[in-house]
């Protein structure tokens, strides 16, 4: 369960702060800006760096066979008990390094036909490709790849595994 859990941030760009955002929105909560009698134009304050971070997951397009490998992957992963390390509040190139770092790791990845950046970045975009989908991201983050959406779109089953092997099944 733990790498469950660790992974989760990963889908939240590795540093924890689209998933207080998407679920504050996604609820209908006002955002602080909103409270304070700003529009929503300018509520869209992103940090510089989560910005860049995600300009760079939704551009990437993901391999046509990532989420297949990617289940395959964690679920090694998981068999070997090696656990990602914890994401909160990293920055994508930060977690991509720290994820080379941890024993056994990289390995796996390689085996799969990853390297650190390509599954960290590929989980990511899985993530917030997925969250775009439903609706959850805030407002002024860019947009989905087109390739990565018709992805989904024709592999709806492999989504689905690929979010059931993180733990986080589909409603």
């Amino acid at each position: 369960m733990i790498f469950r859990r660790s992974l989760l941030p990963v889908l939240a760009l590795a540093t924890g702060t689209i998933a207080p955002m998407s679920s504050a929105l996604a609820q209908g909560a006002p955002s602080q800006t909103q409270i304070d009698g700003q529009s929503d134009q300018q509520s869209a304050q992103i940090p510089p760096q989560f910005r860049a971070d995600a300009e760079r997951a939704m551009r990437y397009a993901l391999p046509a066979d990532f989420m297949s490998r990617a289940v395959s992957t964690i679920s090694e992963l998981q068999g070997r008990n090696i656990q990602p390390p914890n994401s909160q509040g990293l920055g994508l190139q930060e977690m991509i390094t720290r994820t080379s770092q941890v024993p056994g790791f990289p390995d796996v990845l390689r085996s799969h036909g990853f390297t650190p950046e390509t599954f960290i970045i590929g989980m990511t975009t899985f993530g917030m490709t997925l969250a775009a989908s439903n609706g959850q991201v805030p407002a002024g983050m860019p947009s989905p790849n087109p390739t990565n959406v018709a992805l989904f779109k024709a592999h709806p089953d492999q989504v689905n595994a690929l979010m059931q092997a993180m733990g986080n099944p589909p409603h």
